[in-house]
């Protein structure tokens, strides 16, 4: 006879969440940013989504580096990205591309699932981003979320554990009552990990997995961990 395993899953006290990416269009609103200030210059043919990801992969270096104020990083990196594509910009866009990160929209499925989490853990954030910015980002989603923590709190940017560690701190949780989900594989599933939290990769692209790390769960939406939850507790 085969033996089946079950894998006995708790309701979380917390989910701690990355937010640029996860809750917020992270990729599709910069590369409409670029896509615009390219177009104001009669740039075309330029390829948003491949300058995107290469200002990623610039950002991330970058704020391993040493801390600085996120608008810092914005500004900076453009620059480097541009320049890399040997692609015209000015002053106005680097500061506009830096003020613009709080009014970058969610995905349409962020405030209802978050909502939805709240009738069963608190929900909280572990952001890549600075006090004022991530103020303005709540108002855009139109939650109100039960603790933030950021990278100017912590002095660090993830994936240093330090954000998770304050979050444990400020939640007074311990690791086994945290779940952590995140879109940021580098940033978010594989810090969790080494922490040994139960992981969320919420993977909207279907994206494939970039380092051998094995998150917990593996969810395409906000509204399917939210079903997912409710799921739980509703076993208990």
């Amino acid at each position: 006879m085969r033996k089946v395993r079950v894998c006995m899953v708790s309701l979380p006290k917390a989910i701690t969440f990355d937010c640029y990416g996860t809750l917020i269009d992270w990729e599709g609103e910069i590369q409409q940013f670029f896509r615009q200030r390219l177009a104001a210059k009669q740039v075309e043919n330029v390829d948003a989504r491949a300058l995107q990801r290469y200002w990623e992969e610039v950002q991330f270096g970058y704020i391993q580096q040493q801390y600085r104020p996120y608008r810092q990083v914005l500004r900076d990196t453009m620059r480097m990205a541009f320049e890399a594509f040997n692609l015209p910009y000015d002053e106005v866009d680097v500061e506009e591309f830096a003020q613009s990160m709080g009014r970058w929209k969610p995905f349409p499925d962020t405030r209802e699932a978050i909502l939805a989490l709240q009738q069963f853990v608190k929900v909280a954030l572990i952001t890549n981003t600075d006090d004022a910015i991530i103020r303005e980002t709540e108002q855009t989603i139109g939650v109100k979320f039960d603790e933030i923590i950021t990278a100017q709190q912590a002095g660090a940017y993830k994936p240093s554990h330090k954000g998770f560690l304050l979050a444990r701190e400020r939640l007074g949780l311990t690791v086994p009552e945290i779940w952590h989900a995140g879109f940021g594989f580098k940033y978010d599933v594989v810090p969790a990990t080494e922490l040994g939290y139960t992981t969320v990769w919420v993977n909207r692209q279907g994206e494939a997995r970039p380092l051998d790390v094995k998150e917990t769960f593996m969810v395409g939406d906000m509204r399917t961990l939210a079903y997912l939850v409710k799921g739980v507790a509703a076993s208990m």
